[in-house]
């Protein structure tokens, strides 16, 4: 048997035993869920449980996503933090 074949049934079926095992796990705790995987030949696999509440899930994934870059990627060294100094009028009895 050629040794490729293998490795790749081997992974198939290892990916479909994660794969049913997490949807088995995320059906137990939420009503619906989307899962998205990208394997390391740049191929994705996805799976949800309904197609119109996986393409809101992607969209606001996708707003998270450029949220953080756009913070990463100020300039955070101009920023100034005006601190309120409560604790030096408060006084202990």
């Amino acid at each position: 048997m050629d040794h490729n074949f293998e490795r790749n049934l081997i992974l198939a079926q290892a990916t479909e035993d994660a794969l049913e095992q997490t949807t088995g796990t995320l059906s137990e705790f939420f009503q619906h869920y989307a899962l998205v995987v990208q394997y390391e030949d740049g191929s994705v696999l996805h799976v949800s449980d309904n197609a119109l509440v996986e393409k809101a899930l992607y969209s606001e994934a996708l707003e998270i996503i450029e949220e953080e870059k756009e913070f990463e990627d100020s300039d955070l060294e101009d920023c100034e933090i005006d601190w309120d100094d409560d604790d030096e009028e408060d006084t202990f009895s």
